[in-house]
């Protein structure tokens, strides 16, 4: 009863912050629809995945995971719990479980590592445990652990159903990457961990005089989303990507513990997509709930919008991502 897979993160277009009020089920349901991409690194040394392997057995004593090299504890143990608890419930299966987990990406700095690992998590457990789930099955599974996890369980382009319940909140692939033709050249200007995590602030984006308005908007800027992707629309969808981004960082700057995610290289960043797109290059940012940015280009212009970032002294490093293609299950374990 042991298997592997892999998941990448991905970079939410229009963005999920904020969660539904379930009467303290736990079941992060979303507060509007969300799209994404999820990505696949193809320079910069990282292929943007999270590796991880799961073995349930009567020999091991208790639930134990190590992240990193670091064994987990308390909350983040838990949220791992809430995701495996139920498939062992689904699978009439009582034993503990043993789980080791690596990202070749760093971990907690924004660029959605939670997400990807939940998706691994989600899927190599319930592989070792025999279940056979679809992708939308599962994501709602993964979902527990991570909400953004939801939309890391298919490559490509995906769109998260806010839904009202455990089964209706779940996410669907839009279009595989070759249809829409972006890249996401993601400028690394801290890759240290994030003082307050992004699970914390869901819980209080509620807070912010902004939440309601991000939220009406978001819902409706989805559908618009989702059509321009199909259209295969960089205008579209780059421009109102922006703006969505730039929405849910002021709900985290309002929120009673504000969340300052951005720093001052940050800003350097996205004054740098501005003056690019003023000579031309079609170019446009979005940032997660951390420092560091994404910027969205069509494939052919990736190579000049990482040239110009790249030789900037506040940037550390690039990484040029694709649309990836969906998590797998894989032979190689790590224990």
């Amino acid at each position: 009863m042991k298997a592997s897979a892999i998941s990448h993160p991905n970079i939410a277009l229009i963005k999920y912050w904020g969660r539904q009020d379930d009467g303290g089920r736990g079941l992060n349901l979303p507060l509007n629809d969300s799209v994404s991409m999820t990505k696949e690194g193809i320079s910069g040394g990282s292929r943007l995945q999270s590796h991880t392997t799961v073995e349930f057995s009567g020999s091991i004593e208790k639930d134990m995971m190590v992240l990193e090299g670091r064994e987990i504890c308390g909350r983040e143990l838990e949220r791992v719990r809430l995701v495996i608890d139920p498939l062992r419930k689904i699978a009439g299966v009582e034993s503990h479980f043993s789980i080791r987990s690596v990202n070749d990406f760093p971990t907690a700095a924004g660029l959605a590592s939670s997400a990807a690992g939940f998706s691994a998590l989600a899927l190599a457990s319930s592989s070792a445990l025999g279940l056979d789930l679809t992708r939308e099955e599962l994501s709602t599974w993964a979902r527990l652990g991570s909400g953004s996890a939801v939309r890391s369980l298919h490559g490509g382009f995906v769109y998260w159903h806010k839904g009202s319940s455990h089964e209706t909140s779940f996410a669907e692939k839009v279009c595989e990457g070759g249809s829409f033709q972006l890249n996401a050249v993601i400028v690394i200007v801290n890759e240290g961990r994030k003082g307050i995590s992004s699970d914390i602030g869901h819980e209080h984006a509620y807070t912010s005089p902004f939440n309601e308005i991000r939220t009406e908007l978001s819902q409706k800027e989805a559908l618009l989303v989702r059509s321009a992707i199909l259209d295969n629309d960089l205008r579209t969808v780059g421009s109102i990507a922006e703006r969505n981004s730039k929405y849910m960082h002021a709900v985290m700057m309002t929120s009673d513990i504000p969340l300052f995610y951005w720093q001052g290289e940050t800003l350097k960043v996205i004054k740098s997509v501005h003056a690019m797109r003023e000579r031309g290059i079609e170019v446009y940012f979005t940032i997660d709930a951390g420092p560091n940015v994404h910027c969205l280009c069509r494939p052919e212009d990736a190579p000049e919008v990482q040239k110009e970032l790249e030789c900037q002294d506040h940037v550390l490093r690039t990484i040029v991502a694709r649309p990836a293609k969906d998590p797998h299950t894989i032979d190689e374990h790590l224990f």
